[in-house]
This record gives structure tokens, C-alpha cells and sequence, in this order.
């Protein structure tokens, strides 16, 4: 049995990158990385050493925050987003330079997909083994901020026929080379916690094409997930994990829980337990789903925890924002149909209102 847990939008805005260190972004909820046998995220920044960080609206990153991620635990990283490009070309080589160079320095273990610099050689799976089980992932997205780039960042967008047939097929051809394929997808509309229809319709011919596993993101707010019964075997489709760190609810006040912003500060970590071996080869299910919230650690940095954690105090968490994370967390277990004990259930997307 495989262990997998993914995680929603790593972004970097400018206070950001005024911490003294990044790995403490992390330190609340690194247990859990360590608990699974692969963390994916979604790297939603060019990483560019030639250029200083900038946030919104041109993104790029620096190493050490990356490394950060890397080190805490993340293993897989989607690079395919809509902001993959804001570098132009020069970002697109420079992020492949710098994850290339992580992985020489001693983390071996990061890999990514969805940006290319070899024009000539198309997307491809990234190829894995954990604990002896084949893994295939793909990262492609929905659209650019910059169109120009689409061949060097895996575009297909669900509303276009012909490369929703193409990716069918490709999905089709290569997922029996893999024991488990994953598919993420950057896509949809900002802040809506309803997937688009075509979205959802999209996602389910993923699933019955090969792919065990969709994973997605964009949004920026969290949508729900579900399982499907496919060939006998159970997939998994997430919708929306929201942000797992930006700085989006920077200036947040805990008496403004009903704040339009406050949404784009939470996402959740969904735990899944893969079995593989015999009819109907590799079936998903899921284990445990985390509801995560940005916050401002006693340094005034923000760094990410569960929102249990939160609610408890456990950071030190003055009343209004235990009382602000514990009715926030209540919204999101209704939301993706967890009980309080965080059992979780096969749920349609919901509706927080």
C-alpha cells in the first residue's frame, strides 16, 4: 500500500519572501509529509535566480524557497499553471536549471512536470517508483497568462474538443505503462468553490481513459472531491485544493470571518492510501483529509497549519482567532462532508453556503 498526500498552491507574494526562514512555512504540518511515501504540490512560480522575486502579478521564486517545500517533504511538483510563463522563455529554462540543480545538491527525491525546453520532445509522463509501485504524472493547465507560451508549458483546455480528444487518447496510451497515473490539472475559474461543469465532465473521461488520479488546482478557493468506480477499481478526482501558502489573507482580522478574502487562505490536504497488485490493478481511497489554513506565526510570517490546530491554540493563538479558525473549519467539514472526528467520505462538490 502506497501512502500518497497532495497539497494545493505553493505561491510566493512579497511578504512572503521577507521570512527568515522558509522551512518554517512548513513546520506545522510536516508530520504529515513524513508520513507519506510522496507529497505532491503545485509550484505556482518561475523560478529564476537571474531575477529578483516578485509577486503579483508576474511571479518568479528563488531556490531557497523551494527548498524549502522540497526539504519539508514535497517530492512531486505540478509546474504547469497559468503563471508558469510569466518569465517568458528565459523563466521556463531557468526554472528547469533550478530544479535540476535541487535535485544535484542532495534531494534527489524532487521531480516535476508540465514545462519543456527541447521543442522537439513532447510532453511526457514523469516516471517514478515508490516502494516498487510504477507512478506516471503528468502536469498540464487549463490556459497562460501569456498565450505565447503554450510550447513550453503543456496546455489543454477542457472547452477545446480536439485537444481534449488528443489528451484522451494520449491518457489512453500511456497509462497502462504505469502501475498508478496521475494526472494534474491547472484550470477554472478564480474563487468559484463549484467546479465548471465541462470541468467536471472533463475530469470524469480522465479517470475512465487510465489516469487513477486527478489532481487540480487554480481556483484558489477549495472544491470538493470524489471518488469514481472505474473497471472495478476506485479513482479519486479533486477539484480544488485551494492555497496550501500564499499571502492572499496577509492582513486578515479574526473578526472578519465572513470576509470575501478569507477563503483563499484555506485548502486542504487530502491523505490517500493506494492499493496495488491483482484485479483490478492499483485502487484509490481515501484516508484522511486535513483542512489547512495560512496564518501569521508569532513572528508576523506566514506559514501554514491545520485548522484543528489552530482552533486549539496550539501556535499560541489568541481567542478571536481560535474562534475565527474554529468556525471556519466547521464550514469546511460541511463542505467537503468530513465528520468531526475527520473521517472522511466520497463527497460530490458542495457549497459552503
Amino acid at each position: 500500500m502506497l501512502r500518497l498526500a497532495f497539497v494545493g498552491d505553493i505561491m510566493a507574494h512579497e511578504e512572503n519572501y521577507r521570512m527568515r526562514d522558509f522551512r518554517d512555512i512548513y513546520r506545522g504540518v510536516e508530520r504529515y509529509f513524513s508520513a507519506a511515501d510522496l507529497t505532491v504540490a503545485n509550484l505556482e512560480l518561475p523560478v529564476d535566480p537571474t531575477r529578483p522575486e516578485s509577486g503579483y502579478p508576474l511571479f518568479n521564486g528563488n531556490i531557497p524557497y523551494v527548498r524549502a517545500a522540497v526539504d519539508s517533504g514535497i517530492g512531486l511538483l505540478s509546474v504547469a499553471n497559468n503563471h508558469a510563463f510569466d518569465g517568458g522563455i528565459p523563466g521556463v529554462l531557468q526554472t528547469m536549471r533550478s530544479l535540476e540543480s535541487l535535485r544535484k545538491s542532495g534531494l534527489p527525491q524532487l521531480r516535476y512536470s508540465g514545462i519543456r525546453a527541447n521543442l522537439r520532445r513532447p510532453f511526457l509522463p514523469e516516471s517514478l517508483y515508490v516502494k516498487g509501485v510504477h507512478v506516471g504524472f503528468i502536469a498540464l493547465t487549463q490556459f497562460l497568462n501569456d498565450p505565447a507560451g503554450d510550447r513550453y508549458v503543456n496546455v489543454v483546455d477542457y472547452y477545446d474538443a480536439a485537444a481534449v480528444s488528443d489528451f484522451l487518447g494520449f491518457v489512453r496510451k500511456v497509462s497502462p505503462d504505469y502501475d498508478l497515473f496521475i494526472v494534474s490539472y491547472h484550470g477554472d475559474q478564480e474563487y468559484v468553490q463549484q467546479p465548471a461543469p465541462m470541468k467536471r465532465e472533463f475530469f470524469r473521461r480522465v479517470v475512465q481513459a487510465g489516469a487513477h488520479i486527478v489532481y487540480s488546482h487554480h481556483p484558489h478557493v477549495v472544491q470538493g472531491y470524489e471518488t469514481v468506480r472505474v473497471d472495478g477499481g476506485d479513482r479519486l478526482i479533486m477539484y480544488s485544493m485551494g492555497n496550501f501558502i500564499s499571502a492572499m489573507t496577509w492582513d486578515l482580522d479574526p473578526r472578519r470571518i465572513d470576509h470575501p478574502v478569507a477563503p483563499t487562505g484555506e485548502s486542504y490536504m487530502l491523505r490517500v492510501d493506494v492499493t496495488c497488485g491483482g484485479a483490478p490493478g492499483c485502487s484509490v481511497s481515501v484516508a484522511e483529509c486535513v483542512p489547512i489554513a495560512n496564518y501569521r506565526n508569532a513572528s508576523g510570517e506566514m506559514v501554514v497549519g491545520s485548522m484543528a490546530d489552530l482552533a486549539s491554540g496550539v501556535d499560541g493563538e489568541n481567542a478571536a482567532w481560535r474562534r475565527y479558525y474554529a468556525v471556519r473549519l466547521s464550514r469546511m467539514e460541511r463542505f467537503l462532508g468530513l465528520s468531526f472526528a475527520g473521517a472522511p467520505v466520497a463527497v460530490r462538490p458542495g457549497d459552503t453556503r
